[in-house]
Formats: C-alpha cells, sequence, structure tokens
C-alpha cells in the first residue's frame, strides 16, 4: 500500500509517494526507476509533475504508481533520497480542488444535534425523508495543508468550530453517474476538517436563512491531508472510524457507517445536473461531537487532530 501527498521541496510543491513514514518525490523517483530499469513512467504528464495532472490521467497514473512503488520497497533507500514524514512540509494533497462540494447534516446523529440547537423539537432528518443536500466550498484560500496553522484569531467570531471529515476526490469525469458505477470515478480519499464560524452561519437578514459563504469559506478554514489513499486500497469507506481530538480530548468519535446519504448516493445526486472532473472534491459530512452542540469552540493554542482509519492524521495548529 501506498499513499500519495504534495510536500514543499526546494521552495515549491512537489508530489511525493508515500511508503510507511518515508515521502519519496515521484519526479525523483521516476527518474531513478529509468536509470535502473531503462524504461519510463508517468511520461506523458507535464512536468512539473502536479496531483491534478496525475488526477487527470487517473487511472493510468494509478498504474505507473504502483510499479513505482514496487522499485522503492526493493531500491528506494539506496538509490532515492526521501524525506520522514515528521519532517516533511505538507500542502494539501490536490492544489487546489476545480471545485469543493460539501455535504450538510449527513450525518444522522449529527444531523439531530444540530437539530436540537436550531430547531428544537422539529423532526430529524433521515434518508427516507430527504435527499443528499450539498453546497460548493470555496478552493483557493480556506485549503491548507497537514500542520498549518488554521487563522482563527483572523475572524470577528467567537465560536469558531471543528468539523472531521471523510472527503472523495474524484479521478475520472462524469455525468449522470449510476450508482452502481460511483465507485469508478474515485481515485482516492483523504481528511478534511471543514472549519465554521458559527456566528456567521445566520445571517442578519429576513430573507436568507444561511450564510455558507461567511461561515465555511474563510482564509486557512479548510485544513486537507495529509495524504491521498487511492480507492484500491480502501475496501469499504463507509466502514471507517473517525474521530477528532482538540488538545487530545476526544471531541467525535464515529463510524462512517452512520452517514444519512452514501457516497455513491451524493455522486450519482451531484452529476444528474454537474459534469463531476478529476480534482474535485466531495466533503462526506461531519459526525456528531461538533463544538456547537458541545457549546465549546477553538481559540489561539489549541491543536485540532482528525483521524480517519487507513488514511492518516490531520493535524492543524490555531492561531
Amino acid at each position: 500500500m501506498f499513499k500519495l501527498a504534495t510536500i514543499e521541496s526546494t521552495g515549491a510543491p512537489r508530489v511525493a509517494l508515500a511508503l510507511g513514514e518515508r515521502l519519496y518525490e515521484v519526479e525523483v523517483a521516476t527518474a531513478a526507476y529509468r536509470r535502473q530499469t531503462g524504461k519510463s513512467l508517468l511520461a506523458t504528464l507535464p512536468r512539473p509533475i502536479t496531483m491534478l495532472g496525475l488526477l487527470e490521467r487517473w487511472p493510468a497514473a494509478f498504474r505507473d504508481f504502483q510499479r513505482l512503488a514496487k522499485f522503492l520497497e526493493a531500491h528506494g533507500e539506496r538509490r532515492v533520497r526521501s524525506v520522514s514524514a515528521a519532517r516533511a512540509r505538507f500542502k494539501a494533497p490536490v492544489l487546489y480542488p476545480p471545485r469543493i462540494f460539501a455535504a450538510g447534516s449527513n450525518y444522522n446523529a449529527h444531523s439531530r444535534e444540530m437539530t436540537d440547537v436550531l430547531r428544537p423539537g422539529t423532526s430529524y432528518t433521515t434518508r427516507e425523508n430527504s435527499n443528499p443536500y450539498c453546497f460548493l466550498q470555496a478552493s483557493i484560500g480556506p485549503v491548507i495543508g497537514h500542520r498549518e496553522k488554521i487563522m482563527a484569531s483572523l475572524v470577528a467570531d467567537a465560536k469558531i468550530d471543528w468539523e472531521g471529515e471523510l472527503a472523495v476526490v474524484i479521478g475520472k469525469k462524469g455525468r449522470f453517474i449510476k450508482k452502481e458505477e460511483a465507485r469508478a470515478h474515485i481515485a482516492g480519499y483523504t481528511i478534511v476538517n471543514d472549519v465554521s464560524a458559527r456566528t456567521f452561519m445566520v445571517p442578519r437578514r429576513v430573507d436568507f436563512k444561511i450564510d455558507w459563504l461567511m461561515c465555511k469559506c474563510c482564509d486557512t478554514f479548510c485544513p486537507m491531508g495529509p495524504y491521498l489513499v487511492p480507492d484500491a486500497f480502501i475496501a469499504d469507506p463507509e466502514r471507517l472510524g473517525l474521530t477528532t481530538t482538540v488538545n487530545d480530548q476526544v471531541m467525535q468519535d464515529a463510524r462512517t457507517d452512520d452517514l444519512t446519504h452514501g457516497i455513491a448516493d451524493m455522486i450519482a445526486f451531484l452529476s444528474r445536473n454537474l459534469t463531476l472532473l478529476p480534482g474535485d472534491v466531495l466533503m462526506t459530512g461531519t459526525p456528531s461531537g461538533v463544538g456547537f452542540g458541545r457549546g465549546v469552540f477553538l481559540k489561539p493554542g489549541d491543536v485540532v487532530r482528525i483521524e480517519i482509519e487507513g488514511i492518516g492524521t490531520l493535524e492543524s495548529p490555531v492561531a
């Protein structure tokens, strides 16, 4: 199993292949592979190689990565320079997603949690009485990488909240995608913290009920990463454990099988009206345990960690 990442090297973002705790720059590794074997990998990709460029050529790029991973397992430590995950300067895996689709209230327990605060006494949303609900999230500005800072102090809101989420990365263009064919359009999975400025969620308007832009799209409010894990290595993305901690205190502890609408349902629903593109990211929603339901919010000095089984841990200090 390997993972993909984007790291900063010599002052620029570089795609890296991760084996265990070692990361290998892809362009350096493919050059070593060519010297050793006389064959080329990822040869049709423009240089410098970017994650978006790879996703536009998925799954052919994935097959080349499989060959490259085998080569690195056999020869990597001797022939190819690498950096440890502890020392790597991670950027978001995808710089930058063409679009980010965010699923609202898509965990059953979280939907109940939010309803009890915002609309006490009203009916809960269920799979049976609803369709998937998504909104667009900004990409450039909010999206940051593993260990980069959430700049909460720059937003005039005392109610800055965390939302740990599994995110799907699209690897194949599609429109009118059937539910049973949805997985063929997925390149892989990553982790996102859908940070939210709760005071801005309800605008000072009588004609609009919610403001996703000012609530969700603040600079640095979409930490993503550290890895993109190919779909082939995740047996069932709707059977994964997800844990969010703030200063090592567990806030969210759930499994992705609590999704109100599954990943295939959301892909099929979105593609009724939209052509999904390689590099698009679908944030699948957050489980219960957000600060809004607890009356507890982020402040400078806090550290948020989101761990998803089989994918990794996304860490974000708050400033």
